[in-house]
């Protein structure tokens, strides 16, 4: 039975990773930049709460 799971798990694993490399580059840079945005944001407000401008 454990092995059935494995098999199952394996499978669908391989569907997710067998996406377009372009798209997963795309993705990932689309999601870092979101995050370097959020970051900024983040960064700013501490500093500014931090100097009491």
């Amino acid at each position: 039975m454990d092995n059935e799971k494995i098999d199952k798990s394996v499978s669908s694993w391989n569907k997710m990773v067998h996406a377009p490399f372009r798209k997963v580059i795309a993705y990932d840079l689309l999601c870092m930049g979101i995050g370097v945005i959020i970051g900024i944001g983040i960064g700013a407000f501490f500093i500014k709460e931090m100097v009491g401008i």
